[in-house]
Parts: structure tokens; sequence; C-alpha cells
């Protein structure tokens, strides 16, 4: 039956439509309102069973009438209440996220708010781990080290305190490549959040794990071009373009589980959706959640030809069924 469905949606007619592997799916269709699970749970068997790893999104829109859908969507439908079921084929990624430890700016932010009235910027550029943030990103290790699936990539911000928590927590065990990347800065909101140049970061970390080559020597948001070393709020709307801009380059990464190492700000503003709130991210916490790029006709399960305009869709993996239910 489901698959008299995929024959009515495809153009032309095909009963083989969902084995035709080199085009994503996407489309929409009415079913009767009490067949929409059913319909739903085959069409994923059937596009998951012939396309590998790969698998289908839907979304549902409950319609009062029939005669309220596209006629296209509903022709042939005898019911007259009926669910639209759209759907688009994506491919998955999970993503491990990681805030970095307690630095100096985090122990001066507990003692002294930054929105009281008498606030005064320490001016402690490019902030480091403390001692105590030190502790706590060895600690973290171990959690790190059983990480499930393994990543098979490090993506890591140039701000050192990021670079300090991941060579702590990760690189005692990590072997694999690993990315120093400008989009997951943090906003710039104090000195602290001004990075350090190209030859300080090679200086400070010298083991050569980490490849400071493609590093621009000012890539921290700048309000005086001229003088990098000015403190300014990074406006909202080029940060969040910037976050939006580092979730497509993860969902364009061919990696299918990669491990990021960045800051409060990012992590809140890339696992928000919409309106509902990001999640707020203790220092050194690891949280792992599922990456669904949506995929376009034409495109290939690299990330290539995939259209600007799809925005990837993050999800918190929960550990449980338990955990799920009390979300």
């Amino acid at each position: 039956r489901t698959q008299d469905y995929f024959q009515a949606v495809s153009n032309p007619p095909s009963p083989s439509l969902y084995y035709q592997l080199n085009q994503p799916v996407r489309f929409s269709l009415a079913v009767p309102q009490h067949h929409t699970h059913h319909v739903i749970a085959n069409m994923q068997k059937l596009v998951c069973s012939a396309r590998g790893t790969r698998s289908l999104a839907t979304t549902t829109c409950r319609l009062p009438r029939v005669a309220a859908a596209p006629k296209s969507v509903v022709a042939g439908c005898r019911y007259r209440k009926c669910v639209v079921v759209r759907c688009q084929q994506v491919k998955t990624k999970t993503l491990h996220l990681m805030r970095h430890g307690t630095t100096e700016m985090n122990e001066y932010l507990s003692m002294y708010r930054y929105d009281a009235e008498n606030f005064s910027d320490p001016m402690l550029y490019d902030t480091v781990l403390s001692p105590r943030g030190r502790a706590g990103a060895q600690a973290a290790a171990k959690t790190a080290a059983r990480l499930q699936p393994e990543p098979e990539l490090l993506v890591v911000s140039p701000l050192t305190r990021a670079l300090q928590t991941a060579q702590l927590a990760f690189l005692p065990h990590y072997q694999g490549p690993i990315l120093v990347e400008p989009l997951a800065r943090e906003r710039v909101w104090h000195a602290s959040d001004i990075g350090s140049g190209r030859d300080k970061l090679q200086a400070t970390f010298p083991e050569g794990r980490y490849d400071f080559s493609d590093l621009p020597d000012v890539w921290w948001y700048t309000v005086d071009p001229s003088n990098p070393r000015a403190v300014g709020l990074e406006p909202e709307d080029v940060f969040k373009e910037r976050v939006m801009q580092f979730k497509r380059w993860l969902g364009s990464r061919p990696e299918e589980t990669i491990a990021v190492v960045a800051h409060w700000g990012l992590l809140y503003e890339l696992t928000s959706d919409g309106d509902s709130r990001g999640a707020e991210f203790e220092n050194c916490q690891l949280r792992s959640y599922t990456l669904k790029v949506p995929l376009e006709a034409g495109s290939s399960s690299d990330g290539e030809g995939q259209s600007s305009a799809q925005v990837p869709v993050l999800r918190e993996r929960m550990p449980n069924l338990l955990s799920a239910l009390f979300r």
C-alpha cells in the first residue's frame, strides 16, 4: 500500500520510485488520518533499506477538509479528514559538542555580573583556563574517550581556552584529524573574546597537533579594522549568520561523526531552533546531537550540490527512553 503512495506522487508515475538511488526523495502526500503512522513508518523502511544509512524526515499538517490541500496532493483521496505528510530525504550526522573549561574570565564573572551598571571589563585578552578549568578538562577526558560513535573529526575554536580544553580532554586519546575553525569562535562580548594571532598560537601550542597555517592573522570580529584589539560587541545579526554558516559547514563535511570544542554563546545559538531556546552548556560539559541535513535533487551524500537555502536541523540524542519521556 505504501508503494502505491510512492507511485501516486512520482512524476511520471513509477512503481520503482524508491529504487531511484541517485535522486533524493522529496514530496508531499495526503493520507487518511488514521493511517498516518503506518504510512510514515513504511516509507522510512522503504527509503532506508534502499539507500543505506540515509533517512527520511517527515512533518505532518492536519487538515479539516481534503479541499484545503493542493489538488496535486489529495488527488484520489476519498477521505474527508486527512493529514498532509511532507517528506524529504536527509542524511544524518552525529555531533559531540563540548564547552571549554573554566577560565580566568569565568571566575571573574562569577564575582562581578557583566550586566551590572558598574561592571568593568578586566581586559583579559584571549583568556586562558584557570587551574580549576584545567582540572575539569583533564577529568572530561574519560568521557571524551568513551564517545560513541567515535569522532572522525575534531573541530576546535581558535580561542586559546578551547584549544587548551581540546588538548587536555581529547588529544591524549584522539589520533584523528583536527581542524581549527574560526566559525566556531565565541561571539565578541569582552576582551576575553578577542583572539590571538597565528604566530602567537603556534608559539603557545608548538606540539604540532594544531595546524594554524590556514588561519588568518585576524580571525575574530573587529569593530575597527585598523585596530584589531579594539573591543566592541559583535552585532547579533552578524553572530547569528555566522553560526548558521557554521551549521551548514558541519552539514557539508564528509565525516558522519564530528566533535566540536567551542563556547557557551556559540553552542547556545547552534542548538536553538527558531523560537525554542538553545542548550546552556556548563564548563567541560559534553552533549551529543543528531544533525539532519536535507538533501536536494541532484545532490550527493558527500554534501555537494546542497542548496544554501536548506538549514540542517539539530536534535539532542537522548541516552535512553526514560530520559526522552521526561525531556
